[in-house]
């Protein structure tokens, strides 16, 4: 009798083990044939229909220097997939691409500028959507520390205050930070 129970809990430690490995094949299986997918679109295709496919032509059209035509691919998926990782991927990828135009060696300054404003913009709206993309984040400050933001307006001396206020907070005690 004993020896029934242990048999049978094998047998189902084994057929669980089964289902999780031929799961796990069937998602590297469908991996592969979206990596064979994606490595056969040509930048000289039309677009294609789906949103995963889209962004993988965009990218091959950000790799063939076809940087016009990859934004606007760019802004199609972020207009309709504006909050799917999809459309998230698209923004992050296009800011990138602006990121690397205001990099680029070749670029006068006064065309950097306004790359690195695009670039800010963009990570921006991605953080708004997703505030947890951390890539998005340490990009958005690498940006800022390339082309920091003009603050004339709160440093600008706007005169004396008309009226300075002294607050006082009951049961508040003044201590050193931790």
């Amino acid at each position: 009798m004993r020896r029934r129970y242990v048999h049978t809990g094998f047998a189902l430690l084994s057929v669980g083990l089964l289902t999780i490995a031929g799961s796990q094949y069937l998602k590297i299986h469908t991996a592969h044939a979206s990596q064979r997918a994606v490595d056969s679109i040509q930048v000289t295709d039309d677009k294609p229909r789906d949103p995963r496919a889209q962004l993988a032509w965009a990218n091959k059209l950000l790799e063939a220097d076809q940087f016009e035509r990859a934004e606007k691919a760019y802004n199609e998926i972020i207009n309709d997939q504006d909050n799917n990782p999809t459309g998230q991927a698209a923004q992050f990828n296009l800011a990138n691409s602006y990121l690397r135009q205001g990099m680029h060696p070749d670029n006068l300054a006064e065309q950097r500028l306004p790359m690195f404003e695009l670039a800010k913009q963009r990570y921006r709206d991605l953080l708004e959507t997703n505030p947890n993309h951390w890539s998005a984040r340490y990009n958005l400050e690498r940006t800022l520390r390339l082309a920091p933001e003009n603050d004339s307006f709160a440093r600008s001396d706007k005169g004396k205050p008309i009226k300075r206020v002294n607050v006082v907070v009951p049961d508040f005690k003044i201590r050193d930070l931790p």
